[in-house]
């Protein structure tokens, strides 16, 4: 090294692209208070600085071929020396001028605070990210759970309560949509005597009874449609893709499996109007119709069925 640069008053060292230092001049050896030249540089920079050097020297000089007062802290025995760094790419090597100073640059302090509030940031927005999508799970259950309760009051409120049968809201809700897909029946059904089941045993008899029933409607009409209950002892079955003859023969296999049915407490009977969809129907005019068929059925000595004309 040239004589008047080794005593110049300034810091000089050259660096290669590893970082490791070739050169280093006295002023620099008293700077740092070692008597033979360092490996690294970051041999000589205490933590913090070694951290800024990193992040910001490498890419800036690689960049720019310069860094201009570059503030850094290098390590002494006596404590940490704050200096002012620039430096220079000239054929392949870093070569740096340090000079010291005795008041403290915050550009190092500002930088490891803002990387520090940075990182509490990225952490909070990582902790929050995974609050939120614990509270969307939570949601998406929520409402998952709402749905099916939702699903199941909708089912209790078309559903009869004694027999499990589907009840009068649901035929009004939906019968006449089944009456616009095609041929249609229906099978007005009232069990004989009903009154004298109540009187006799109680109304607990009676409910066994018409639970029964359902049971017994249901496995007679089987696939072919559906039974409900319109309420009391009164009962409604609507078949799908009949005409009369079918409609009929199902009306008296339904009577003749409640006739011979092993009833609880005493036999039992029902009379049955059997009606059919003709194509221009209201709702009311296809349970009047049934109606109809059914008193008929009653006045003529019950257990019977009657299809209305």
């Amino acid at each position: 090294m040239d004589v008047q640069l080794d005593l110049a008053p300034v810091g000089y060292l050259v660096m290669d692209e590893n970082m490791k230092i070739l050169e280093m001049n006295g002023m620099m050896r008293d700077i740092v208070a070692v008597e033979t030249v360092p490996v690294h540089i970051h041999d000589i920079l205490t933590i913090a600085s070694r951290v800024y050097f990193q992040t910001y020297f490498i890419p800036a000089i690689i960049t720019h071929g310069t860094v201009s007062e570059m503030y850094l802290k290098f390590k002494n025995p006596a404590g940490s020396v704050p200096v002012l760094m620039n430096t220079k790419k000239r054929n392949g090597l870093f070569e740096c001028a340090i000079m010291q100073v005795s008041i403290r640059n915050e550009y190092e302090t500002e930088l490891l605070n803002a990387k520090r509030e940075a990182e509490e940031v990225s952490k909070a927005t990582a902790e929050a990210n995974s609050q939120l999508k614990l509270l969307l799970g939570e949601v998406e259950a929520k409402q998952a759970e709402l749905n099916v309760l939702n699903g199941r009051l909708k089912e209790l409120t078309v559903t009869d309560a004694l027999t499990g049968l589907k009840n009068r809201r649901y035929l009004e809700e939906f019968l006449p949509e089944l009456m616009t897909a095609g041929s249609l029946s229906l099978l007005m059904i009232d069990i004989d005597f009903f009154k004298g089941i109540n009187d006799t045993y109680g109304h607990h008899a009676g409910d066994i009874m018409l639970k029964q029933l359902a049971a017994v409607l249901e496995e007679a009409i089987g696939t072919a449609g559906f039974a409900a209950r319109l309420g009391g002892e009164e009962f409604v079955a609507v078949l799908t893709a009949m005409d009369v003859a079918e409609a009929s023969e199902i009306a008296e296999e339904v009577r003749q499996r409640v006739e011979h049915h092993a009833w609880p407490y005493r036999p039992i009977t029902i009379s049955i109007g059997v009606s059919v969809h003709n194509g221009n129907d209201t709702l009311a005019g296809l349970l009047n119709r049934a109606d109809a068929a059914l008193y008929e059925s009653k006045n003529n000595g019950r257990n019977r069925v009657t299809v209305a004309t």
